[in-house]
This record gives C-alpha cells, structure tokens and sequence, in this order.
C-alpha cells in the first residue's frame, strides 16, 4: 500500500513540477528578460531539491522501515540527505536574490550578494559542526539533529526570502513602475509560500510515514506553483513581450508566403512584432483574447515553431 501510495504520490508532484517548469520556459521565449531566465532556474533548483530533499527522503523514511537494517543506520540516512540536497537551494537562494533585483529593472548590487552567500556558506559550515558533534553523542543526536537541519534551513530561507522582499518593496517606489502592485502580490506569494514550507517540513521530517504526509507534500510542491500561477495570470498587464528590433520585410513576406498565413495571422503577427500582449492585439484588432491566443496556436503549428522568440527570431534582420 505504502508504494502504490507514494507512486500516485510521485506522479502528482511530477505533474505540478513539470507544469511550472513549462510556464517557467513559455515565460522565457515570450519575453526574454533578464527575470524570467532567474525565476526559471529558480524553479529548476527548487523542485530539485523538493524531489531529492522531501520525497526521496518520504520514500526512504517508509521503506527502510521494513528492511533489516540497523536502526543507526536509517536514522544516519534520513537526517543527513537534507545535507546533502542543500547545494540546490544555494543556487535557488541566488537566484531568489537577482529576481528582486530584476523585477524591480535596478542593478545588482554584488556587493550584498557577496555578503549573503557568505552568511549561507557559515550557517551551512555551523550545520555540518552541528551534525558531527550530535553525531558523536549518540544518545542526543537522532532525535535533535532533525529540528536543527529544518530550523536553519527555514531560518536562511527566510532572510533571503526578506531580503528579496525589501528589496522589491525598496525599489518599486523608488521607480514608480506600473507594474508594482503585481509586483508586491508576488513577492507575497512567494513570502507567504517560504513560511507555509518552514512549517510543512518540520511535520514531514519528524513524523513517521502517515497518510497527513500526501497533503503536506503537495502543499509543499503547491507553494512555489501559486505564485508563478498569479504571474502568469497577470504576466501580460506587468511584461513587455520580446519584439523585432530590426525587422526585415523581405523575411516577413517569405514566411508569409511560404507557410500560407492568412490575412488576419499577417495582421497578428505584425502585432507581435511590435511587442504587444495578447490583450493589446486583442484591442487593437477587435476580437476577444481567446480568438487571439487561436490564431496564435495556428501560426506556431503551421510554421513549426513552439515560442514569440522564434517567431521574432525568424523575422529580425
């Protein structure tokens, strides 16, 4: 029961993974920035971790169990594999910290950048003293090392989390763009996600394998899916999308001629090019957004291209 369970389990986590990943990637090929590409390897580094570090670990937990194994030994295994899984979130912490940065269209600072991976990199040292000295008290060490790898790990995540923020908070008001009021609702989200996790770990890692453990774990994968959920909805109102800088009407009229667009595909993809949203072309040209995300899908199929990037691309000088 316990493998038919975490299988299903496996495939729901995959599911949403896999989902944000492809939104991550949509958001690079449709606009391009500098954001975008640091929200994507964000996502990348952070459901490596929530594979390797949270359901590979659930799976040992429930399995080791029934092996004959000596008890130090699965206790070693499951509270030094958060150790193990943390490069990933270094990398995700890093990246959390360019997004503020580029969401906001300020220049890093690398001066603070330094200073924050060099706290990481002592509290990562800290947690590895930590776990060799509960190592060699055997009596103390199982039970606590647990709750400290988790308590650093939501501690760190937190201060990148509120270094990110105030940096978004600092910064949208300083440059009065438009987009600050989505801007602040994902930073929310995402403050709001880092703290739902602090608290889903701390029972996913102490408790044994319990039917609570499926709705923790999808709560866990679901706190980085909502944000990116919000984006997307709101993407088109707070991005430019990528557009020709130098488009060449020669290629244009080949592309046209070649893959047979029709008279309003030629009136679409001219709005593409001049950077509009979807909603803008929808304006612009008088039909509802859903016709325009159609005829959009059309183009892509019949020229054989999955992205606005490659479109641009193929039009450019």
């Amino acid at each position: 029961m316990i493998s038919l369970t975490f299988i299903i389990l496996f495939i729901f986590c995959l599911a949403i993974a896999v989902a944000s990943l492809l939104i991550g990637y949509k958001f690079t090929n449709t606009y391009n920035d500098k954001f975008h590409r640091n929200y994507f390897y964000y996502l990348i580094t952070f459901f490596a971790f929530a594979f390797y570090g949270v359901l590979v670990q659930i799976l040992i937990h429930a399995i080791l169990p029934l092996i004959d194994s000596e008890s130090g030994v699965i206790e070693t295994i499951l509270n030094f594999l958060p150790v193990l899984s943390t490069p990933f979130l270094l990398v995700s912490w890093v990246m959390l910290i360019k997004m503020g940065y580029s969401l906001v269209e300020v220049k890093e600072r690398r001066k603070e950048l330094n200073i924050h991976l060099t706290v990481f990199i002592l509290l990562l040292f800290l947690m590895g003293c930590l776990y060799f000295l509960f190592d060699s008290n055997t009596n103390a060490y199982p039970e606590k090392i647990v709750y400290i790898e988790i308590g650093l790990m939501t501690v760190i995540e937190l201060s990148y989390m509120f270094f990110f923020a105030r940096t978004v908070l600092q910064y949208s008001k300083k440059k009065n763009i438009s987009k600050n009021k989505i801007a602040k609702n994902f930073m929310l989200f995402l403050v709001l996600g880092s703290l739902v996790r602090g608290v889903v770990l701390l029972f996913m890692f102490t408790e044994s394998w319990s039917w609570i453990l499926i709705p923790l774990v999808l709560i866990y994968f679901l706190s980085n899916f909502v944000p990116l959920l919000y984006l997307y909805r709101k993407a088109d109102i707070a991005f430019i999308p990528i557009y020709a800088e130098y488009p060449n009407e020669e290629k244009k009229v080949l592309l046209f001629e070649k893959y047979q667009i029709t008279k309003r595909e030629k009136e679409i993809i001219e709005q593409m090019c001049q950077g509009k949203t979807n909603q803008q072309i929808a304006d612009t040209l008088f039909i509802s957004l859903q016709t325009v995300k159609d005829h959009t899908h059309r183009i892509y199929t019949k020229i054989g291209i999955s992205s606005r990037l490659k479109l641009v691309q193929m039009i450019n000088g």
